[in-house]
């Protein structure tokens, strides 16, 4: 997995619910070379288009989309109907990348880390996901806020 997969595909809509997001599908030359079903969703890095993402290849009806962000697909200049190069390897999965103001926060605060150790990586990477997608100081700051009290008071 060291030189990663690549392949071809187009940029789609796809509905889960009554919600509408813009995927790709896993090419399913890949599906049996890929620990899918010991990692229903798969966490990967990669690049669409020459822009790097972090995200997870999540299973519907026996295949595999990956969801691209509007952030992303702003940056790779595409959208539904495009075509667009995706390479990616497969990563630790239990591995969480924790946003440097979360992590200060979480090591002044015995009680939040302690509780943050029990989550699973999971939810650990929604509380990172949470703090890391806002764009203003203040607002990452407030969330930092929120995870910390939620892990505190024992809302998770």
């Amino acid at each position: 997995m060291d030189r990663g997969i690549r392949f071809e595909t187009e940029v789609v809509k796809h509905a889960v619910g009554t919600l509408n997001y813009r995927v790709v599908f896993l090419d399913e030359r890949f599906h049996e070379a890929l620990p899918l079903r010991e990692h229903p969703r798969l966490r990967v890095r990669g690049e669409v288009n020459g822009v790097a993402f972090d995200g997870a290849w999540q299973p519907v009806r026996g295949r595999w989309y990956l969801m691209l962000g509007k952030r992303l697909l702003k940056s790779a200049g595409v959208d539904v109907g495009d075509r667009v190069l995706v390479a990616f390897r497969v990563v630790d999965q239990a591995s969480v990348e924790v946003p440097d103001e979360l992590r200060r926060a979480l090591a002044a605060n015995d009680a939040a880390l302690r509780s943050w150790g029990k989550l699973t990586a999971g939810k650990q990477r929604a509380f990172a996901h949470r703090v890391s997608s806002a764009v203003r100081a203040e607002t990452r700051a407030i969330r930092v806020e929120e995870v910390i009290d939620a892990l505190v008071s024992g809302e998770i």
